[in-house]
């Protein structure tokens, strides 16, 4: 309401109130049934091209890069039944990761590697969003890791063969309680080597792109096996391998090391309290980024 309203018809007087010459307002004409048809259908035809071009290049992606794992897969096989594995294992695991890397489109960025110090191993704590997190992590990170995979990825026969043959750790649901102890056997046998482990503390991708609850399964094994924790910030790979898609999209993807940090008795016992601690330190570097 105006501070000072305006009388119409003046309270009285002889003459209305004059308010001046009416205001012209331009209406947009609302489209008509057929330029409405024609708007959706032209929507419908980008949609669809954009669709079949997404299509080919996820086709084109899953031929170059499925061929060149089945055929690093191979390669780690012959090599570890002759013996000969070790010289050419590390490069070619991180093959794997660029090859799936380049063919996907992404356009990788990594900082952070000043916190790396060469030799050591540690338990790598990410947040996941992708399948293609972990071709991300092994093209990004310098130094040796392994990660926890399904025991069901290990029964296709050839890549089954090549996991197991560099360390990849067999995860089955069903083992229980057990799983946590034999997950440290596994994590002690790798840092013995000089390699990494790679945990996803979320247990499980997101899908609303939201940072799930952290479990404290990262603490207690790097606790048991002296590692210190690693934790890195990935950024972009739920956009260009969204998860529960099959369509590859490309697009820029982020790798973000943070600084290490090295659990103390208190810090190991307050596991909820420490991996809290971890999970908010990257969610500000997502935010950062």
């Amino acid at each position: 309401m105006p501070a000072n309203p305006v009388r119409l018809g003046g309270g009285g007087g002889r003459h209305p109130a004059r308010l001046g010459p009416e205001p012209c307002l331009h209406l947009r004409r609302a489209p008509t049934h057929t330029e409405q048809a024609t708007i959706l259908a032209e929507g419908l035809a980008l949609s669809s091209v954009k669709r079949t071009f997404l299509l080919l290049r996820s086709t084109v992606t899953y031929l170059v890069a499925g061929l060149s794992t089945v055929g690093i897969a191979l390669a780690i096989v012959i090599r570890s039944a002759f013996g000969v594995l070790r010289p050419s294992e590390e490069r070619l695991v991180k093959r794997f990761g660029r090859v799936w890397v380049v063919a996907s489109g992404a356009n990788l960025e990594v900082s952070g590697l000043e916190n790396i110090e060469e030799g050591t191993p540690y338990i790598v704590v990410a947040n996941h969003r992708s399948n293609i997190d972990i071709m991300v992590l092994t093209a990004a990170l310098p130094i040796p890791i392994r990660f926890l995979s399904k025991v069901e990825v290990f029964k296709f026969p050839l890549l089954g063969s090549a996991m197991r043959s560099v360390g990849m750790i067999a995860l089955d649901r069903e083992m229980g309680r057990r799983e946590l102890a034999f997950i440290i056997r596994n994590a002690r046998s790798l840092a013995a080597e000089g390699k990494s482990l790679v945990v996803f503390p979320e247990g499980t991708r997101s899908i609303t792109g939201e940072m799930l609850p952290f479990k404290t399964g990262a603490i207690h094994i790097a606790a048991r096996t002296g590692c210190p924790i690693l934790p890195v910030a990935v950024q972009g790979t739920g956009a260009v391998w969204p998860p529960q898609s099959s369509l590859i999209r490309g697009g820029p993807v982020s790798v973000k090391v943070m600084p290490p940090v090295t659990l103390t008795k208190e810090t190991s016992r307050a596991s909820k309290a420490t991996i809290g601690e971890i999970r908010d330190s990257l969610m500000e570097a997502l935010a950062g980024v």
